[in-house]
């Protein structure tokens, strides 16, 4: 039962639209943009709105500072509910950078911000919940202000504590964007200010951060805090763009719709769940609000299907920004899938065991069940001590482990089954050649058992499903109905691996519709049947190497029709 619904936008950048349209001609739609945004959030009813900052893109230096500023609270006045400000670089003044020419915050910056959004450091109480609103570009700048702050967040950590009240904190720099140790740069918190406020999270167990700056998304935890990176309402920072590996789109990355939007945050008796809701840069002020925005946002719907992350969906990435950073090199992590994957609502995630390889990849899995995903790992061949491991040390927190063996293979399982985890359920798949039976030789393979006589079968009683393959073309309830009931047969369950439509080896398939009705038609027998476990083999656009694809997301992370109808078949809204 949702307690408390909350919305946090980000970066809203607003200022004239005639302003710099030729360096980047989607400067002219950021007031309708926000207006958008706006009208949006009305219509969803939030308790409230908190703005994470940079509300208008002139620094308080500039001479169209105010009058941004003035033009920006003619937009968001226009909300129904209370909306609470946090102060950006662009409100007040950049955090202190000696590598940096902007100038930095500064006393006499305060007087429009506080004349027109109130104090930039306060709390107030909602919901049995607190909420505690931080002025982060004075950290480390030794003004008055930064000692004031501090002393006081320290007395209202604690009277919220002593009242046993859960904690959320709102930012506008996060305190890092991959690793609570990494080097300070224009995107993080420096030292000391980054430490102090890490272990006041973790002192009075805070339970969530947002912050905004970056203008993507990001998700990390620490010490038992939630932090998210919300993305902005106004444009992308071209610079991670480099997160994707293709082209980027508009303006150099600045101008990618599909990552615009905002943050639906419901509050329940146990912790909290973010809806990411994309807005596509919309500036049709006055339509109506998308199905997949209501779909996204209603509760008391899951999707029923798990879906195989083939691309690498926790890759660390370096990049430079000119100008911004002119001499350092970020390192961050690639957070794009989760937006997708949580306004789906996909729990289950099939992933190579090779991911648990990093000690990063196995606080990652850890971090991400804390937000409820579920991960199956899957490896190749018998497996050996080290993998055995590997998987073990995670093993509380798999579904199962599916084991890929030639079927010469499935006897060995018996003398290793002593080694194997025993809390993880074991799911074996055969290895299974692509191409025709008179060929004299496979490149190729695929895996999983085929609907037919499996009483020849002998396996361990340590496996405990098998693994049945669903290519294109084959009727989905048939397949899920069948393999269910040849694994009861030999007193096991099944797992159906569904593999998205496809053309010849080196043919694009980019048949969206296709996609999409498979992805109906998976949906529908999961839901029909819902003891089984039905997985989609593949969910980003396979768009090089062999067999390439459409997926449910584009190689930019952005949606794809076929995400939108699966949203629509599993919350029962009508076909997007």
């Amino acid at each position: 039962m949702t307690l408390l619904r909350f919305v946090v936008v980000a970066d809203s950048h607003i200022r004239f639209p005639d302003d710099d349209i030729a360096t980047y001609p989607s400067n002219a739609l950021l007031v309708d943009r926000n207006r958008r945004v706006v009208e949006m959030c009305n219509r969803l009813k939030p308790e409230f709105v908190i703005h994470l900052g940079d509300i208008v893109h002139p620094l308080p230096v500039e001479d169209g500072h105010e009058a941004a500023v003035q033009l920006a609270a003619d937009v968001y006045v226009q909300l129904e509910v209370p909306i609470h400000y946090v102060a950006g670089n662009h409100d007040i003044g950049d955090k202190p950078d000696a590598m940096v020419a902007v100038p930095a915050v500064a006393e006499e910056n305060y007087g429009v911000f506080e004349r027109y959004w109130g104090r930039p450091f306060k709390s107030f109480d909602q919901g049995g919940c607190h909420f505690v609103i931080l002025d982060t570009p004075v950290l480390n700048s030794g003004l008055g202000r930064e000692q004031q702050q501090r002393s006081w967040l320290e007395e209202d950590f604690a009277a919220a504590s002593a009242a046993e009240q859960r904690i959320f904190v709102f930012t506008h720099y996060p305190p890092f964007v991959r690793a609570a140790t990494e080097d300070e740069h224009y995107d993080n918190l420096g030292e000391p200010a980054r430490g102090w406020l890490l272990d006041m999270c973790a002192r009075y167990q805070v339970e969530a951060m947002f912050s905004g700056h970056v203008h993507n998304f990001l998700f990390n935890r620490h010490e038992g805090t939630d932090l998210y990176v919300v993305p902005a309402t106004g444009f992308v920072r071209p610079d991670y763009s480099e997160l994707a590996a293709v082209t980027p789109e508009r303006e150099g990355g600045r101008d990618d719709p599909a990552k615009l939007g905002f943050f639906v945050v419901d509050i329940d008796e146990i912790g909290h769940n973010v809806r990411p809701v994309r807005t596509f840069g919309a500036t049709n002020v006055g339509g109506l609000i998308p199905a997949v925005t209501a779909a996204v946002v209603e509760p008391g719907w899951e999707c029923p299907l798990g879906v195989t992350l083939r691309h690498g969906w926790m890759s660390v990435v370096d990049f430079p920004t000119a100008g911004l950073d002119e001499f350092r090199r970020k390192r961050v992590r690639n957070d794009s899938l989760l937006p997708a994957l949580w306004e789906a609502r996909i729990n289950r995630v099939r992933i190579p065991v090779e991911d648990l390889a990093p000690d990063e990849g196995m606080r990652r899995v850890r971090q991400l069940a804390r937000r409820g995903l579920r991960c199956s790992v899957r490896s190749a061949g018998i497996p050996d001590m080290r993998t055995i491991a590997r998987v073990g040390a995670v093993a509380e927190l798999l579904e199962r482990w599916e084991l890929v063996l030639w079927p010469h293979q499935f006897e060995a399982l018996y003398e290793l089954q002593a080694e194997l985890p025993d809390e993880l359920t074991l799911a074996v798949s055969p290895l299974v050649p692509i191409g025709e039976e008179s060929s004299g030789a496979h490149h190729f393979v695929t895996s999983g058992f085929e609907i037919g006589d499996l009483s020849d079968l002998l396996l361990p009683e340590r496996v405990g499903e098998l693994v049945f393959r669903a290519p294109a073309g084959v009727a989905l309830d048939e397949v899920v109905d069948k393999s269910r009931q040849l694994a009861a047969d030999r007193g096991r369950s099944s797992v159906v691996n569904v593999e998205l439509p496809r053309g010849g080896e080196s043919v694009m398939f980019d048949d969206d519709d296709a996609v999409a009705e498979l992805i109906e038609e998976a949906v529908a027998a999961a839901l029909a049947r819902p003891e089984a476990t039905v997985f989609l083999d593949g969910f980003v656009d396979h768009d090089r190497s062999y067999y390439p694809h459409h997926g449910l997301v584009d190689r930019h992370s952005n949606p794809r029709r076929a995400l939108y109808r699966l949203i629509a078949a599993s919350s029962g809204m009508a076909r997007l």
